[in-house]
């Protein structure tokens, strides 16, 4: 049970923010589900089948996953309770070890993640859009310069995200609105794609009929693949922690916003899923691009085509926001622990948002469409992050001893126990990926080495500066 510690004054760590605190517990739990759930249902249900080949296994590691985000969840409510401000990782990183460990996670957050991330999430947002509107399509080329081109998507994916941009440059408070009604609305639809397999009913058979074709690589390997969308699908269950410097009361509602979120992002992730294997069996799901599409249309007919695409803009252009939201304050962070170039601090003075760490983000995701396919880049990278997860996690270990006497008003359920559970199993994944996937994973550690010289740099400067 979670232990509550009563507030005392003179903590280390104080609640002073330049931010505006505007967001309460409704909106910032919205912006984990609304971060989590997105184009991950839609897209990684096949590939996991596809490595797996067993529906009992593919069941089973969206538990797995769930659980592990779950438990490194909790660890980050304890940092986040404890030091509530924006920059999430990038605080708990600065007060655990040098100076060169936080700089490297934000990094690879600025340099290629988030704007990554915006760029995918966008394509697959305005593809959809394109079921409707087929002249928004990578096909109708208006530009084209060597390797690079400009479609009609690309202008589509210009004015989402530069929509997005302006609201959440406007105010975190509407950016809080859109997320918590997209949030509502993707949530509701994937539940009713679950009420529609149960009234309409599929085949108990498929729960229990493996892949015809079966599976080529180990059991470790399998699983640690499968794990890279798992993953990817749950990422986001730390996204309030980086906002934490604008939520209302944040010692008391960031634990919450976390476990409630976190939670019903589990429930609603097994449920989904299966409803996909009562409807199709684990190949034809290993087979299907648009899994939620196929699965409502043979509930429904054509019709469910449409609604589902529908479902699916809903779902990504919530995520998208969830993202502007969360990003930037990553990088604006790392700066206001003068960890990154200074001129990203600033605070609009009449918005009170990062602006400039937003602007920066959005130009670099619209990039990112022109140049990038992200789904290469997470392969690469996704480990990577979890590298700083752990670290992130074993912060909790090093705080409690560094800090024993400072206000923790959650501490984390089952320490140590939970900890070392999501530390042991990240650790597995890490290295499952590493020795199975090398060739996939080598452009993370190209990231991570490009970083040091940036890194060294900046420092040489500030040295000098000072």
């Amino acid at each position: 049970m979670a232990e509550q510690v009563p507030e005392r004054v003179g903590s280390r760590f104080q609640l002073e923010t330049e931010l505006s605190r505007d967001l309460g517990l409704v909106a910032a739990t919205t912006i984990i589900v609304g971060g989590i759930i997105g184009s991950g249902i839609f897209a990684a249900p096949a590939g996991i089948a596809a490595v797996l080949g067993s529906p009992s296994l593919f069941l089973l590691v969206w538990v797995i996953g769930g659980l592990l985000c779950f438990s490194g969840a909790l660890c980050f409510a304890e940092l986040g309770a404890m030091m509530p401000r924006t920059g999430g990782i990038i605080v708990y990183l600065r007060e655990s070890y040098p100076p060169f460990v936080p700089f490297l996670y934000g990094w690879t957050e600025t340099a290629v993640i988030c704007p990554g991330a915006l760029a995918a999430v966008s394509m697959i947002c305005t593809s959809y859009v394109g079921y409707f509107i087929p002249e928004i399509s990578l096909e109708n080329v208006l530009i084209q310069a060597g390797p690079l081109m400009v479609s009609t998507q690309h202008l589509a994916i210009f004015a989402v995200l530069g929509l997005l941009c302006a609201v959440n440059y406007a105010g975190v408070r509407f950016g809080g609105i859109i997320s918590n009604l997209s949030t509502f609305a993707k949530v509701a639809a994937l539940l009713a794609l679950v009420c529609l397999a149960l009234i309409v009913g599929g085949s108990a058979e498929n729960f229990s009929t493996p892949s015809a074709t079966g599976r080529e690589m180990s059991l470790f390997g399998a699983l640690g693949t499968a794990m890279v969308g798992i993953l990817f699908s749950y990422n986001g269950w730390y996204n309030t922690n980086n906002v934490a410097g604008e939520v209302k009361d944040p010692r008391r509602v960031l634990p919450l916003a976390i476990i409630i979120g976190l939670s019903l992002c589990m429930l609603v992730y097994l449920a989904v899923n299966w409803a996909y294997l009562y409807v199709m069996n684990i190949d034809e799901i290993a087979g299907s691009n648009q899994i939620a599409a196929e699965v409502a249309e043979r509930l429904i007919g054509p019709v469910g085509g449409s609604l589902t695409s529908l479902a699916v803009i809903v779902a990504t252009f919530g995520t998208l926001n969830a993202n502007i939201i969360y990003m930037p304050r990553i990088t604006y962070g790392m700066a206001r622990e003068r960890l990154f170039f200074s001129w990203l601090t600033r605070v609009h003075p009449r918005f009170r948002t990062p602006s400039r760490t937003i602007t920066t983000l959005t130009v670099l995701g619209m990039i990112w469409s022109l140049v990038g396919n992200f789904m290469e880049i997470i392969m690469a990278v996704m480990y990577v992050l979890f590298v700083f997860y752990v670290l992130t996690v074993i912060a909790v270990f090093i705080l409690r001893r560094k800090y024993p006497d400072e206000p923790r008003p959650f501490k984390v359920w089952g320490y140590p126990v939970t900890p070392l559970f999501f530390i042991v199993v990240s650790l597995g994944y890490i290295a499952s990926t590493v020795l199975f996937s090398f060739s996939e994973a080598l452009p993370g550690i190209i990231v991570l080495l490009l970083g040091a010289p940036v890194y060294l740099l900046w420092f040489r400067r500030q040295v000098i500066h000072e």
